[in-house]
């Protein structure tokens, strides 16, 4: 990067706190006083300027995208979130420079900005490197990385340094204490799920200081917990009431008013929970991090949900924003803030799984010292986890769920993990579109945990898009051959993954009849692998391979494989490169297996050139989309392929409808391509 004159740090949650319009100069001069006689000189030259704008998901006000821009200059006065969109799109000192940093959910588009990075945290080496770090004793560090290693959902957790220091203080508990010692006081075992794990790191912070003075290290967890119980509904209930009004930032009267004091922070647990932000004038504390909060609002909805009746409301409310008809009784938990819109129930899905696992922790007796009542048996004698199941089965049966949100349930039954619940739920998913949302490993393993219960075969995954990589199919692979349609379109798979799809489809289970991996780098030798598989599958009846990589190597056992496959019906292999020979060898295929529709070339088929056209029109709409899993790059192997197609034999005297829609395909990848670049006219 060049050098700046000088650099602005604006924090979003901090700009939260500014309620009348202002101007930049109002802005600057008040958080950097020391600027004031120098600000007006600045920015009338703003060229060497930097602005950083820290944590957008933690902004408190919506900003509009598709806002039309307007003439603002230094002095003009606006709300501040028009004052940081028009930064943001460069309409405010367009010559300056911004970074604007947030977390990866956050809906920004890219098409304002230069570069788009990711910060990936810890590597695997540096994982291992930190846990030896943290503990002291080298065979305990090696205990608690190898149990890393061997959890889906903390293993990936761990790649954030801030989740590998809470996971490494949880797992302390467990893997520090000696074998033969007498003083464990946690009747649990190690933290499998993202909520146990957060509720080990309470616990260890509460332990170490509540039990200063008052009890021994033996002390039961019971005990434990009854000792700091009016301090954490306290503080639970600070959490969850302004969770629900996307408030992070609380000042001293906050604070009173849920019967906490900046005396008891310094002199408690809570020194660990809330922190000091000092470069407030006015004296502010926070949680030390959003999902310390979300944990701490989760335990104090376990802690007070007794009756089955109000753990239902409160879950279609935290799901799906539905208030509770007025004739009946709604839980005090949903008084206080009956409005939730789409967003806000969005924010709300960490805080959702956190529930659910706190909700198995006291049905496990392990939040005792910190409620009064037991869970209620229902009218007809049903438990909390018979009323669960239903309630999921019926999200799942009656409802049209959005993508994030079947995604979100998946997570909460796998938090939950009682497999009397999860049995209940999974026979109803028949087919679940994840299209475009990024999945983690812990997002493929709550897949994996749930869709494992399903007893039947599942219609259509569709993971297109979703940037799985070889990892995360993996993690899906036990459960792949069940689904009867896959798409696993761009989603950075290579011929570790065409090696793991051939086993499925060589398995004797095997169900898939649909098998879209365009997009993905399987290279020759991945598909010649795929090839092997399908000489014995009996299954699969439609191969997608488009821009896969293929070259003429990919094709040497094709014919010799395939002409063996008698359930295979379409075969797509457009935007390779497989040579003369391959093509030979595709002609030879069609004379032995004249059943199987060969598509080559994109001029073949015009359901296909109607897909690409709907394709590259939803990316000139989109232009995001160009910075997406090199599609810029897909593109030039379309082009490529459709001039190729023109120009080769089996192109030659196609005309009408294919060569017209190739034409017109051809001009519009031309004309994204060479229009000027999505970066045009931002900063």
């Amino acid at each position: 990067m060049r050098e700046f004159t000088c650099v602005f740090d604006l924090r979003f949650r901090e700009l939260n706190l500014i309620k009348a319009p202002l101007s930049l100069l109002d802005l600057l001069e008040d958080r950097f006083r020391y600027f004031k006689t120098v600000l007006p000189e600045l920015l009338a030259s703003p060229g060497p300027l930097l602005f950083i704008l820290d944590g957008l998901d933690e902004f408190k006000y919506q900003l509009d995208w598709n806002a039309p821009d307007r003439d603002i200059g230094v002095d003009s006065k606006v709300p501040v979130s028009e004052l940081i969109m028009a930064m943001i799109k460069g309409s405010l000192l367009p010559e300056s420079s911004v970074i604007l940093t947030s977390r990866p959910s956050t809906d920004a588009p890219k098409r304002f900005f230069q570069r788009c990075c990711v910060v990936l945290g810890f590597e695997e080496d540096q994982v291992k490197e930190y846990t030896s770090k943290f503990y002291k004793d080298p065979k305990v560090s090696e205990k608690v990385y190898n149990y890393i290693l061997d959890n889906d959902n903390l293993f990936v957790l761990s790649f954030i340094p801030l989740y590998c220091y809470i996971i490494c203080t949880a797992l302390a508990e467990f893997f520090s204490r000696q074998e033969d010692s007498d003083s464990w006081s946690l009747e649990l075992n190690p933290p499998r799920t993202v909520s146990e794990v957060y509720y080990c790191y309470l616990f260890t912070a509460i332990k170490h200081h509540a039990l200063k003075g008052k009890a021994e290290r033996n002390t039961l967890r019971s005990e434990v917990l009854s000792l700091v119980k009016q301090q954490l509904t306290n503080l639970g209930r600070l959490a969850y009431e302004n969770l629900l009004k996307s408030k992070i930032m609380f000042d001293i009267q906050d604070l009173e008013r849920y019967g906490l004091t900046p005396v008891d922070i310094q002199n408690t647990f809570l020194s660990q929970i809330l922190v000091p932000l000092k470069e407030e004038r006015v004296e502010m504390f926070s949680f030390f991090h959003l999902t310390v909060q979300e944990h701490l609002a989760a335990l104090y909805c376990a802690i007070n949900l007794s009756k089955q009746g109000h753990i239902i409301q409160a879950l279609d409310f935290w799901c799906f924003g539905e208030i509770p008809p007025p004739s009946t009784s709604p839980t005090p938990l949903l008084s206080q803030d009956l409005h939730l819109d789409q967003t806000r129930v969005e924010n709300l899905q960490m805080f959702t799984r956190f529930f659910m696992g706190l909700l198995r922790t006291r049905l496990g007796g392990q939040l005792d010292g910190l409620v009064l009542a037991p869970l209620e048996v229902g009218l007809e004698g049903e438990d909390i986890p018979t009323r669960l199941g239903i309630w999921f089965q019926n999200q799942f049966k009656g409802r049209q769920l959005a993508n994030q949100t079947a995604l979100n349930l998946l997570h909460c039954l796998m938090e939950l993990h009682m497999k009397e619940v999860t049995s209940r739920a999974a026979p109803e998913i028949r087919s679940l579109n994840l299209f475009k949302i990024k999945l983690s490993m812990v997002d493929c393993a709550a897949l994996h945990y749930v869709l494992q219960f399903s007893p039947h075969r599942l219609k259509e995954l569709n993971l297109g898009y979703s940037n799985i990589g070889n990892r995360g199919l993996s993690r899906l692979a036990p459960i792949l051959h069940r689904c009867e349609s896959l798409y696993l379109r761009y989603n950075c798979l290579e011929r570790e993954a065409a090696i793991l799809e051939s086993a499925v489809l060589k398995s004797n289970e095997c169900q898939v009849k649909k098998l879209f991996m365009c997009g993905n780098n399987l290279g020759p030798e991945g598909v010649l692998e795929l090839w092997n598989a399908l000489e014995q599958n009996t299954t699969l009846e439609e191969l997608y391979l488009d821009i896969t990589g293929i070259t003429e190597r990919g094709t040497e056992n094709i014919v010799n494989c395939l002409s063996k496959n008698t359930s295979l019906k379409m075969l797509t292999i457009v935007g390779n490169d497989i040579g003369e020979v391959g093509k030979r060898r595709l002609r030879e295929l069609g004379h032995r297996r004249p059943g199987l529709q060969i598509i080559g070339n994109f001029v073949d088929d015009l359901g296909l050139l109607k897909a690409y056209l709907d394709w590259v029109e939803e990316i000139r709409d989109d232009r995001d989309q160009m910075d997406s899993v090199k599609n810029a790059d897909a593109l030039q192997s379309i082009l490529k392929g459709l001039r190729v197609g023109a120009g080769g034999e089996n192109g030659e005297g196609v005309e009408g409808e294919n060569t017209a829609k190739a034409l017109e395909l051809e001009t519009k990848i031309l004309e994204l391509l060479n229009a000027p670049t999505h970066l045009a006219g931002v900063r």
